[in-house]
């Protein structure tokens, strides 16, 4: 877990299907002045535990309610990433006390996606080698214009996993429907989507999660991917400092 910065609200940061807290990195240097920034590794990724169980939504929103609770946040904003969105999403829909905003990246709906055989089958093997790994990048997630540091760290993070973690997603928490109560969620919402996403592209979250969260509003980063948070850090981090200052 890194916990930079000071100032409410906290921010806490979750990130994506095989991501981890670096994910965040470039975005919480830039608003570790003015706020406090959370960001850990999910289970089954990054330096957290793997275990051989615990990857539907609820586990994986029940881990992050256990942070919450843990550093005793009562004043916090809650951002999630593509995997990270749909936690967020069933976690706020539970109300819990202290959560002030959500922001949710280039989120998966929170109802299942069922994907075609083929599709699933690929994804299910995405990061079962460097190779695939780099064409995931390019192809699923459409940031072949990473700097070739950010690159390099992203592969070295999306091999970091083990095989329950790396079928977790698309086989159990891509499949779980966690929309009940979504449509009750009170505060103020933004849902920041990527121009040129595939996975998540923004006709898609406009129909499945602007449209579900009441008085939720929606910005498009200009010409990036499902990476919008890597691509172009700057931009993501004015979206979220202005929306959080709003």
């Amino acid at each position: 877990m890194k916990d930079e910065g000071q100032g409410n609200p906290a921010l806490l940061f979750l990130h994506f299907y095989g991501g981890s807290s670096a994910t965040w990195r470039f975005v919480t240097g830039m608003l570790k002045e003015d706020f406090r920034c959370i960001s850990y590794d999910s289970r089954g990724w990054g330096n957290s535990d793997k275990p051989e169980t615990g990857y539907s939504i609820k586990e994986l929103a029940d881990d992050t309610l256990g942070l919450i609770s843990a550093l005793k946040l009562n004043n916090y904003v809650l951002i999630g990433h593509s995997m990270g969105g749909k936690i967020a999403q069933y976690i706020a829909a539970q109300k819990p006390p202290g959560l002030k905003k959500l922001i949710l990246v280039a989120p998966s709906p929170a109802v299942p996606t069922i994907l075609p055989t083929l599709l699933h089958e690929a994804m299910k093997n995405a990061y079962t080698s460097e190779d695939a790994i780099n064409a995931t990048i390019d192809h699923m997630f459409n940031a072949s214009d990473l700097e070739k540091g950010t690159r390099f760290e992203l592969v070295s993070s999306l091999k970091n996993h083990s095989e329950s973690s790396r079928l977790g997603w698309p086989d159990i928490a891509l499949l779980d429907d966690v929309s009940a109560g979504v449509d009750h969620i009170a505060i103020p919402t933004l849902i920041i989507a990527g121009e040129n996403d595939i996975i998540d592209p923004p006709a898609r979250l406009e129909a499945e999660v602007l449209q579900k969260i009441p008085g939720s509003k929606m910005v498009v980063i200009p010409a990036v991917g499902h990476l919008a948070m890597l691509q172009e850090p700057a931009i993501m981090a004015g979206h979220i400092r202005d929306f959080v200052n709003a």
